[in-house]
């Protein structure tokens, strides 16, 4: 197999994956769950931006 046959392969295993994720909210979620990118009780991992405090936005008069 080639580079390019390898890549292609790659390459339509990711857009099957995204169709699939596409379905539903909750196709969408457990693809994202699946994908670690947010754990099974719906919160977003560390490693992505999870689990910090929310910054206060001050207004401005």
């Amino acid at each position: 197999m080639t580079h390019a046959q390898r890549n292609q392969k790659i390459l339509n295993a990711i857009k099957d994956e995204t169709k699939r994720g596409l379905v539903s909210k909750k196709a969408a979620r457990d693809t994202l769950i699946k994908e670690g990118i947010y754990t099974t009780s719906g919160k977003l991992r560390k490693e992505f931006g999870g689990g910090k405090t929310p910054k206060k936005a001050f207004a401005v008069a």
